[in-house]
C-alpha cells in the first residue's frame, strides 16, 4: 500500500517505511483497513461514551513550549475477520489535518484534545502483510506473462549481505538525523507527529515479530515491483523504441524514484526523503542485483522501526491502555 496515489495509501505507505525520517513504510493501495477517524475537540469537552471493550492508546506530546495537549490514538474493536474492509485506509490527510489544526491551536495557546481512531494492530499487520505478498507474486507473473529478463525470481539470485549492509548507511545516517532534530526542524517535527498518531498506536503492540513481518514485506515486495519489474519493464520498452541505453538506464532510475517517493508522500519532505531513498535502491539494484537491494530494504526497514519505537515510544504507563466493558 483506488489510485495508489491516495492519501489512504500514504499513510499505509508510512507504516511501512519507518524512514523517511526514515521507515522505507511503500507503503500499498488501501492496504490498511480501518474506520478512520481524526478529530480535534476541546480538553474541556464532554467525553463522548465508547463503543465495549474499546481499546485506547494515550500518549502526551508538546508540540509548543507554550501549550500541551493529548494526543490520543484508539484502535477500534477487531473486525469478523483479519482482511474485512481492505479496500478502507487510514486517511493521511485526515491524520494531518489535526495535527495542523492542533498546531494552530497551540499557538494560541489552548490546550487540545486531538483523537484519532487506528487500525487494529492485527489487522493492521495481516492486511499488510497480505497487499505485500500480492504485490511480489504479482510482480513475478507480470515479469513471466511480459518476457522481463530476469524476472523477480531470477532477480533474487543476485545477492550480496555484505554489500546490502553497507548501502543501509546513508539510510541509517538520515534517520538518526529526523529522530535527533525533529524538535529543531518543524519539517521532522511534522513526520515525527503523524507517525506517533497514526502508525505507531498499530505498530507497537505487534512487538518484534510483527516489526520483522512488515519489514520483510515491505523489503521484499516493494522491490519486487519497483525494481524487479518496474525498472527493467520501462528500461526495455524504451531501448526498444530506440532510445539510447545510456539515456534509458537514467531516465528508467529517474522516473521510478519518483513515482516510490510519489506513494511514500506524507509530506513534501518525505516525498524527496523517499524519492532519494528509492534512487538509492535503484542504484543499488544496477549495480548489486535484486536480492541485495531486497535485504538493504528489509534490514533497514526492521531497524527504522526499532529505533522509532524507541525513541518515540508508547509505553504502558503514556498508552494509558484501558479496556471498558
Amino acid at each position: 500500500v483506488g489510485s495508489l496515489g491516495t492519501p489512504r495509501l500514504q499513510c499505509a505507505m508510512l507504516a511501512m517505511h519507518a524512514s523517511a525520517g526514515a521507515v522505507a513504510p511503500l507503503r500499498p493501495t488501501r492496504c490498511v483497513p480501518t474506520r478512520a477517524r481524526a478529530e480535534v475537540s476541546s480538553a474541556a469537552a464532554v467525553a463522548k461514551p465508547r463503543p465495549a471493550r474499546e481499546l485506547m492508546f494515550a500518549s502526551r506530546i508538546g508540540l509548543d513550549a507554550r501549550s500541551s495537549r493529548t494526543l490520543r490514538a484508539r484502535a477500534g474493536n477487531d473486525p469478523p475477520g483479519p482482511l474485512d474492509g481492505l479496500a478502507d485506509g487510514i486517511s493521511a490527510g485526515k491524520v494531518k489535518a489535526a495535527v495542523e489544526a492542533s498546531r494552530l491551536a497551540s499557538e494560541d495557546g489552548s490546550e487540545e484534545l486531538l483523537e484519532v481512531e487506528n487500525v487494529p494492530p492485527m489487522q493492521f499487520l495481516l492486511s499488510s502483510v497480505a497487499f505485500y505478498a500480492l504485490m511480489g507474486v504479482g510482480s513475478q507473473v507480470a515479469s513471466s506473462f511480459l518476457g522481463v529478463h530476469p524476472d523477480v525470481l531470477d532477480g533474487t539470485r543476485a545477492l550480496n549481505l555484505d554489500t546490502a549492509s553497507l548501502w543501509t548507511v546513508p539510510l541509517l545516517a538520515s534517520l538518526a538525523f529526523a529522530i535527533t532534530q525533529a524538535d529543531k526542524f518543524e519539517f521532522l517535527g511534522e513526520v515525527r507527529d503523524i507517525f506517533k498518531v497514526g502508525v505507531l498506536p498499530s505498530l507497537a503492540p505487534l512487538g518484534l515479530p510483527g516489526v520483522v513481518a512488515l519489514s520483510l514485506g515491505a523489503g521484499v515486495g516493494e522491490e519486487a515491483f519497483f525494481r524487479g519489474f518496474l525498472m527493467p519493464f520501462c528500461d526495455g520498452g524504451l531501448t526498444n523504441l530506440g532510445v539510447p541505453e545510456n539515456l534509458s538506464s537514467v531516465g528508467v532510475l529517474a522516473g521510478t524514484s519518483v513515482f516510490f517517493g510519489a506513494l511514500h508522500a506524507i509530506t513534501p519532505a518525505y516525498f524527496y526523503w523517499a524519492t532519494g531513498a528509492g534512487a538509492l535502491f535503484g542504484l543499488e539494484y544496477m549495480r548489486d542485483g535484486l536480492g541485495t537491494a531486497m535485504v538493504t530494504h528489509t534490514l533497514y526497514d526492521f531497524l527504522a522501526f526499532g529505533f522509532i519505537l524507541i525513541a518515540w515510544p508508547v509505553d504502558a504507563k503514556e498508552k494509558g491502555i484501558e479496556e471498558t466493558t
